[in-house]
Parts: structure tokens; sequence; C-alpha cells
């Protein structure tokens, strides 16, 4: 008969579930770990489809509707676009460019459809740039400035991509071509007129679009641009038509909307115009 031990036998404690202990604290250890990655899961679940509802209005065809006239006035006018800055510029330039020029008027395209308008044509003006034309007008403001942002934010994303090739070692073409997006982009942001920024500005004050046009009269004088000229005109025009002929219905909306779109366009163009400078004295440094 063995003799009673006078001290407990510690290397396996009495556990209720006849479990050990550490055994124990392991499995709630890994029960909880399940419970938590599940409880992500189901959150990233959530978020995802609360993003994908968000944007899929953004996952609609920017040419839908386009039939042969359409696409034979956009073809011809791409070709002859590419012609004319070829025979300045060079061929891979001038197709690079007109594919910048491609992007910001598909960003433009993109949310005409998302708002549920349908675009008329989209044409390429050599030396000019390109413009989309509308078969129905917004009703708002906000959806007008949110349209005329578009096109920039999309022009933008394509001429930073062209610099990154560059700083990845894509050679000088590609710092001209991202000079060229980031130029066109900033220019297309005066809000006067025809111009992009015309458009967003309506969406902040209509007072803006006399700041563009002494902007734009300073630019048009500085460049001895006659098609500048026209632009200018067209945006005295806007002018005297929202003074003698007001829609305050289309200007009113609220003030958070009007902040959104002040934050995002100005923020744009603070951008935009530090990389213009940018880019420029860097070809400037190539060149010397």
């Amino acid at each position: 008969m063995d003799p009673i031990p006078l001290t407990p036998d510690t290397t396996e404690p009495f556990s209720p579930t006849g479990q050990p202990p550490v055994r124990r604290k392991l499995w709630k250890i890994v029960s909880a770990s399940l419970l938590g990655t599940g409880l992500l899961l189901l959150k990233l679940k959530t978020v995802v489809f609360l993003v994908f509802a968000k944007f899929k209005v953004l996952m609609v065809n920017p040419l839908e509707g386009f039939g042969a006239v359409q696409l034979a006035v956009s073809g011809v006018s791409m070709v002859v676009t590419i012609g004319a800055y070829a025979f300045k510029m060079g061929i891979r330039f001038a197709i690079g460019f007109v594919l910048l020029t491609v992007v910001h008027e598909l960003g433009h395209a993109l949310l005409i459809r998302a708002k549920g308008l349908r675009v008329d044509a989209m044409v390429f003006i050599p030396f000019v740039g390109g413009a989309v034309t509308l078969k129905d007008q917004p009703t708002s403001a906000f959806d007008d400035a949110q349209i005329g942002l578009a096109g920039p934010i999309a022009g933008t994303l394509a001429s930073v991509g062209c610099l990154m090739v560059y700083r990845w070692g894509g050679g000088p073409l590609y710092l001209a071509l991202a000079f060229a997006g980031f130029l066109l982009n900033v220019f297309n942001l005066l809000p006067i007129g025809p111009l992009d920024g015309g458009r967003i500005a309506g969406g902040i004050s209509k007072w803006i679009w006399v700041l563009g046009g002494l902007v734009l009269f300073y630019v048009m004088v500085a460049w001895k641009s006659p098609l500048l000229i026209l632009v200018l005109i067209l945006g005295v025009f806007q002018i005297y038509k929202s003074i003698t002929r007001p829609d305050p219905g289309f200007y009113s909306i609220t003030p958070a909307q009007r902040t959104v779109i002040a934050l995002t366009y100005f923020s744009l163009l603070m951008f935009l115009g530090y990389q213009t400078v940018v880019t420029h004295n860097e070809l400037l440094a190539l060149a010397a």
C-alpha cells in the first residue's frame, strides 16, 4: 500500500471539466480569435457592400447611346488633332497628349451618364483640347459642378501616372506629357465661360466668374492667343446671362454641397498649380 502524499500533486490539478487549465486557456484564446475574426469579416462585408452601393452608380458605359455618327466624329477629330500636334511636337507626344485629353473627357462622360443624363458627342480640337456635349442638361448647379470636376480629376490621375512612369525611369517623354497634362487641367479650372472651372464656380459663387474673366484676359495677353478671345467672349456672355436672366432654382444648393465643391475645387487647383511648376522646372533643367 502506497503512502498518502503529504502535498498535492500540482502537475495535473483537478478540473471540473476534466481538462487541464492550460488546454482550457488555449481553447478560450482560439474561440475568442475565431469570434473576433468572424465579427471583423462581417464588418468588412458591410463596409464593402456600402462602398459598392456608393460607387456602383459610376459603373456605367460613358459612351452609351453613341451611334455611328458620334463615333465617326470622335474618331476623325481625334486623328486630325493627333496629326496637328505631331506636325509640331512629334507623333509619340501627340498620341500621348491626345490620350490624356481622352481620359479627361471620359471623366466628364462618366459623371454625365452616372447622373442619368445623355452624352451627345465627344470632339477633339487641335491646340484647344476636347469637349463633351450633352443631350440633357443638369438640373442643379451641384450636379453641374460635379460634372465639371470629373474631367480634371480624371485628367490629373492620368498625368500623375505619366509622372510616376518618368520617376521610375520611363524617359523625358513622360515628364513632358505629365507637364502638358497638368497644364491642360489647371487651365481648364479657370472659372470662366465654357471651361470646366466655369461650371464648377456656379456651385460655389457666381462672383468667381468675374475673377476668372480677369485671369483669362491676362493669360490671353501674355500668350497672345486669338483662341482665348473666343473663350473670353463666351465667358462674358455667361456672366451677362446669369445677371439678366437668373435661375434661382438651378443655383439653390445646400451649404454642405457648396463646401464640398469649394474644397475639392481649390485643393485640385493648388495641387495642379504646384505640379505644373515643378514639372516645368524639371523640363527646363533637362534642356539646360
